[in-house]
């Protein structure tokens, strides 16, 4: 019988405030403000890399679909 991969999708996983979490509490992404333009945002990535400067709501929306290409791409044992 083959390993099944779990998938993870919008229910497992939460905004804390510009937070990002998985639904056990682990931190997957956050979302901080540039520090030289107003009203822009980055995402910062688990390994501390930072995205382009967008908006808040692209930036959420970008956490969102790194957040679960990171976490389906992974064995279940790294995810949880």
């Amino acid at each position: 019988m083959k390993n099944r991969h779990r998938i993870y999708g919008l229910q497992d996983i939460r905004w804390e405030g510009h937070r990002l979490r998985l639904s056990t509490g682990r931190l997957l992404v956050t979302v901080g403000p540039d520090r030289h333009w107003a009203g822009m945002y980055r995402v910062r990535l688990p390994n501390g890399q930072l995205t382009d400067m967008v908006n808040l709501s692209r930036a959420k929306d970008a956490a969102i679909a790194l957040a679960l290409t990171n976490l389906n791409n992974k064995p279940d044992k790294e995810a949880a």
